[in-house]
């Protein structure tokens, strides 16, 4: 990996939310806990949540014991999803993997918009998988 390819996936963003996670920690009350691994590199999510009355996500809880990117990732994912339903969440996983391996672009009104400053990580496929672990987490706990 290039120094640069290096110095954009770790801009500010991504290493302020895995140094300082806000939404990392079990929930008391969940519906679901779900663990991914990812296997090519031992990075590990176990997330639980809980939903709403009407099916929606009304909360995220989570521990990674992962790589800054992963931890990054899946504490921005805990700060998007709350309110969607799991349709939405399922596709807004889909398109965040999607414009990680295709190098297209999240647009800025996205709900995901959070999530630009991975986009780097196109020029480094091996950190995809990092980045997407607890979206992925995320979609079997819904999908079951």
């Amino acid at each position: 990996m290039s120094e640069t390819a290096a110095d954009d996936i770790y801009q500010a963003t991504v290493m302020d939310r895995a140094r300082r996670p806000r939404h990392q920690g079990r929930l008391s009350d969940f519906d679901v806990e779900v663990q991914e691994t990812n296997p090519l590199c031992g990075d590990r999510v176990t997330l639980n949540l809980r939903r709403d009355p009407e099916g929606r996500i009304a909360a995220i809880g989570y521990h990674a014991r992962a790589c800054a990117i992963c931890v990054a990732a899946t504490d921005l994912m805990a700060e998007i999803v709350p309110g969607m339903t799991a349709e939405a969440a399922c596709s807004n996983a889909t398109t965040f993997e999607a414009r990680l391996r295709d190098g297209g672009a999240i647009p800025e009104d996205s709900e995901i918009a959070l999530l630009r400053a991975f986009q780097p990580i196109h020029d480094v496929p091996s950190r995809i998988g990092c980045a997407t672990l607890g979206w992925r987490a995320l979609v079997r706990a819904l999908t079951g």
